[in-house]
């Protein structure tokens, strides 16, 4: 299922490599509420281990990334991280060796309390799962679900000062459902700062199985829908490992005016982003309140773009003068084309961001599972 090359040759290709790569990512625990059909991780299978790692074994992980990978961002995911003890102690020890921190959540055991705690230790991100194939003790109703979004807007912007957002894994079961769900982030792209969307791909299949791909959404189709949804353009991409010109992560950057697109980030300015902020190139790009870090880094914006943007932005105003007391909002899309199996082995991401420590390897946390069980997939 492989996408043509054609359509992304143009796009700046963020030079992330296994060894150089801004994003760390451990799993301090196994432990979780819920069962999502497809978890990575196998805990949506019958009994499945669940354990707390030991927290010196943790910080001993982040020493070691932030040695071989010159990591910026620590990924704490799991599992669900909030159910694991010492997180507070992890936050704290991540922040103190200047690391940012980011936290995967499902949410459900998050409260205006315990996010203002977090942040206070050093959370400076939350990427909140939630989507309603899983079982959540609240309506598998997309309507209740957006609900539940909403409520997690309202606690960010009363708390303040820590990034949003959301992820779902899409599939053909609820791809019809998406164009709801992205009118929900356009409408709070205030708030929302980064939405992803992983391609649903059954990594669990044994060796004596076939690889069920009934389930499974082209890249071209969310892409298109994204294209469509939010009226951009793709702006950077991530490789794979056995394509390299096909993207494994795809990039968008509208900038919103409430929910009016008015222009979108090209590859030029993401390109001079990444220059002037090296390793911490993509997460320079506007966030948290962005109507303030866009003008900060208007002198950033290629010509095309800001053209793009004031061509956009004054015809807002003139079709809709209240909107003039709107601050535009930057909100990046991200496209995770979940890595597949080939005749030639793993197509996995170039430069994996996501890649955890496995008796001292780097290998594709998403593969964890088959590793364990003695495949011979590795980073190194």
């Amino acid at each position: 299922m492989e996408t043509p090359t054609s359509d992304f040759q143009n796009l700046f290709k963020l030079p992330w490599t296994t060894f150089d790569n801004p994003n760390g990512w451990i799993e301090p625990t196994t432990y979780c509420q819920l069962s999502c059909p497809g978890c990575y991780r196998g805990l949506a299978s019958p009994n499945p281990l669940r354990i707390h790692q030991p927290l010196h074994k943790i910080k001993r992980e982040i020493i070691n990334l932030i040695k071989i990978r010159n990591i910026k961002i620590l990924a704490i995911a799991g599992g669900e991280p909030l159910l694991y003890p010492d997180l507070d102690n992890l936050v704290t020890y991540a922040n103190k060796q200047g690391l940012q921190v980011r936290l995967l959540t499902n949410g459900v055991a998050l409260t205006k309390d315990r996010l203002t705690k977090l942040k206070k230790l050093g959370v400076t991100e939350v990427v909140i799962h939630i989507s309603e194939y899983q079982k959540r003790p609240i309506s598998q109703k997309i309507k209740k679900i957006n609900i539940e979004r909403e409520k997690y807007c309202q606690m960010f912007r009363e708390t303040g000062g820590v990034v949003l957002n959301f992820i779902m894994t899409v599939s053909k079961t609820n791809f019809v459902q998406v164009p709801t769900i992205i009118k929900f982030y356009k409408k709070n792209s205030d708030i929302i700062s980064r939405v992803i969307f992983t391609l649903y791909r059954d990594v669990l299949f044994s060796k004596d199985q076939e690889e069920n791909i009934k389930n499974y959404i082209s890249l071209s189709s969310l892409v298109n829908l994204i294209k469509k949804s939010y009226a951009v353009e793709p702006c950077a991409y991530l490789g794979q490992t056995l394509i390299k010109q096909n993207p494994s992560w795809l990039f968008f950057a509208p900038i919103l005016l409430g929910t009016k697109t008015i222009g979108y980030a090209d590859n030029k300015t993401i390109e001079k982003l990444h220059l002037k902020s090296q390793s911490n190139s993509w997460d320079s790009f506007p966030a948290g309140k962005n109507g303030q870090n866009l003008i900060k880094s208007i002198s950033l914006l290629s010509l095309p773009t800001a053209q793009n943007i004031f061509k956009g932005y004054l015809g807002n105003i003139l079709k809709n003068p209240k909107s003039l007391l709107t601050n535009p909002n930057c909100q990046t899309i991200i496209i995770i084309n979940t890595p597949t199996l080939t005749n030639r082995g793993w197509n996995l991401c170039d430069g994996c961001p996501d890649a955890i420590l496995y008796k001292n390897k780097l290998v594709p946390s998403c593969l964890l599972e088959r590793i364990k069980h003695r495949e011979n997939i590795s980073l190194n």
